[in-house]
Parts: C-alpha cells; structure tokens; sequence
C-alpha cells in the first residue's frame, strides 16, 4: 500500500488530542485502563498478527501521561507484562489521523524517527487505526509493528480496520454494562454474537473447510511469522512438502468423494505425527505442508519418516496409500520463497525417484 504521512502534525495539535478533557473523560468511562489481560482482545490481536504477518500487534489506550495495551501480541519482556509505554509514541500522532496511520519505514520521515520506541524497541514501521467512540472520541488505536521496513497492503489495513472496529464494539458493550447493569443479559448475548462472528472471520480466513487444517494463505501468513521469529531469536526453522502418490489414480477409481475422504483421513494421520505448535496444511488439491519451529535438519528427517511410515502402515479399505515427502532447514539469511522452493525440488526428487521417500534438501 505504501500509505506513508509526509510529515507529523504539529506537536500542539498533538498535545491537546492527548490532554482534551472529553476524550480523557471517554476514557474512563470504558474501565478498560489497568485491567488484566482478557480473551475477547486478545483474540483479535492474535488473529491481526496472523492475517497481516506483522509480529508485533496491539490495543493501545492512550492516558494523559502512558499508552496502556489492553491487548498486545508478539512483545518480549518486559513491556509483556508491564503493558504500558511512556513518552511520545506512534499512537499519539493517530489520535488525530483522519482514518490511519500508516509508515513503511520510519526511520526516513523526520520526527517519526526521533520517537522513543524507534530506538528502544527497534520498531521500524508502523500501522495504526484510531479507536473512535460513536461521538466522535479518539480512546486510542488498534496497532501492527514490524521491525523493518514493511510495505502495508490495502489487505493489511482493511484487516486492521475490521478488527480494529470489532474492538471498538466490544470497548462499547463494556462500558455499556458499566453503565446499567438492566441490560446485562442483553448486552453478553450481543458480545458473545461479536465473539463467534470473531471467531468464524478467523476459521473461514485460516481454515481448509475439507480437512480443517490450516489453508493455503494461513500457512504462507505462519511461515513469515515464523521467520521473523527465527531472525529475532536465532532458532532453527524446517519444513515439509508432502504430495499424495497417484492421487489422480484414486480419483478416477473412486470418485471425488473417495479421494475426499482420502485428503481428510491422510490430515488426521500429519497432524497425529506433528507438536501441537507445528503448523500443518493444506496447500494445494493434494499437496500438504508442515512447518516445524524450533527443529534441526535431522529431527525434521525423523518426522518426514515418522508421517511417510504412519500413511504406509495406515488400515486403508481397498488398497495402500502413500506419500512423498520433501523437508529442508533454513540457511542463513533465506526468505520463504527460497525456503519453499528447496522443498518443493527435494519432494520432485523424491516422486522421480520412486515415491513412498523422503528426500532432504
């Protein structure tokens, strides 16, 4: 998208959005300020993570003198627990932003590079919708940092922005049961809607629907974030491409809904083999993928092996099944494309050189 402000507005005008009485006042009013992390929030920064890749995403209430998160994904210790900021912040400046603010790189834009959190957090672009009350107040802003310089899609901002208006709702509803307590039940039963409609926007944007694994652009979102991961801690990262043998074969014996139940019995059998923080999908018609954090060349290979044995040996009604299994580990400074395209050409290899393998890039 490449939405980037030329310049910050003027620090006076600044100052007062932050110290304006009534905004102050709508503030309070949400009983949102030093409460404990809750679900509801959390969810969506979670969920605003996975669908725009930015390792970092928060919630950010901003006080008189501190931004307070009541929601952050992605931070390290301390500001984890601490969840709050003093001094300037990119928040302040999207209090009186018309929509969003949104920096590619803010080192080059002067002023915003002269904010704290540049320097102190390595923050480096920057991505911000104002949090706006039905009467116009600004509480705060539903915010995604990157720690280079990122390029936000219109994709990215039209996510921020839905979450950012689902927070909005439920900051709205709170302070709606804050204040009469007779609409009680009214009032959870409308949250408890705003949390399912929460979660199917997160099921129907990361979920295969015939396998219920991760689909094809959850995996590529979880692949990014893990190698954000990987540069920020210096942890190993492998991946497996997996492919059906003669899927074609079963298809045209059994039919579409043979070949079906295949595809599903086939993800109960990978995910039965993978860590309940691997990520497994679905990334094409039969093809599958694992990403495995946190795991060297050599226990990737013993997962490839564990996953080929487990469909070899599975009680299958008519005849065997197998699969072909390609698996890598990162090298140093390789990006998912490169990544990706290693263990497409290791799973090649393993279905020319007789299928029912594991191949190691």
């Amino acid at each position: 998208m490449g939405k980037q402000h030329p310049a910050p507005p003027n620090e006076t005008i600044v100052e007062s959005a932050i110290a304006d009485p009534q905004r102050l006042d709508a503030l309070r009013r949400t009983s949102l300020l030093d409460t404990p992390p809750q679900e509801s929030f959390d969810r969506l920064t979670h969920l605003a993570s996975k669908l725009t890749g930015a390792p970092v995403t928060f919630v950010s209430l901003v006080d008189q003198n501190r931004d307070f998160y009541i929601s952050s994904y992605g931070f390290g210790e301390p500001l984890a627990t601490v969840r709050q900021v003093e001094g300037r912040t990119f928040c302040h400046y999207a209090l009186v932003a018309e929509d969003s603010l949104v920096l590619d790189d803010v080192t080059q834009i002067p002023v915003y590079r002269d904010v704290p959190t540049v320097e102190s957090l390595g923050v480096r672009a920057y991505a911000g919708i104002p949090l706006v009350t039905e009467d116009g107040q600004v509480l705060g802003s539903f915010c995604a940092v990157d720690f280079k310089p990122k390029i936000w899609s219109e994709w990215d901002i039209d996510v921020l922005t839905e979450l950012a208006h689902s927070a909005m709702r439920e900051i709205e509803l709170r302070k709606a049961i804050q204040e009469s307590a007779s609409t009680n039940l009214r009032l959870v039963e409308q949250m408890q809607k705003v949390a399912e409609l929460n979660q199917q926007l997160e099921v129907l944007a990361t979920t295969d629907s015939l396998t219920s694994l991760h689909n094809r652009h959850a995996f590529e979102r979880s692949l990014s974030l893990e190698l954000a991961i990987v540069k920020r801690r210096s942890t190993p990262l492998s991946l497996l491409t997996i492919d059906v043998d003669h899927f074609k074969r079963i298809n045209d014996n059994y039919g579409h809904a043979g070949g079906d139940k295949v595809l599903q019995t086939i993800a109960t059998l990978l995910t039965s083999c993978a860590r309940n923080f691997d990520v497994v999908a679905r990334i094409g018609g039969e093809e599958f993928a694992v990403i495995l954090p946190d795991t060297v060349a050599a226990n990737a290979l013993a997962v490839a092996e564990r996953m080929r044995a487990s469909v070899e040996n599975a009680d299958w009604p008519d005849a065997p099944l197998t699969i072909s299994l390609g698996t890598v580990t990162l090298l140093n400074s390789e990006n998912a494309s490169s990544l990706l395209a290693r263990a497409d050409k290791a799973l090649y290899s393993a279905k020319q050189n007789g299928r029912n393998r594991v191949v190691q890039g």
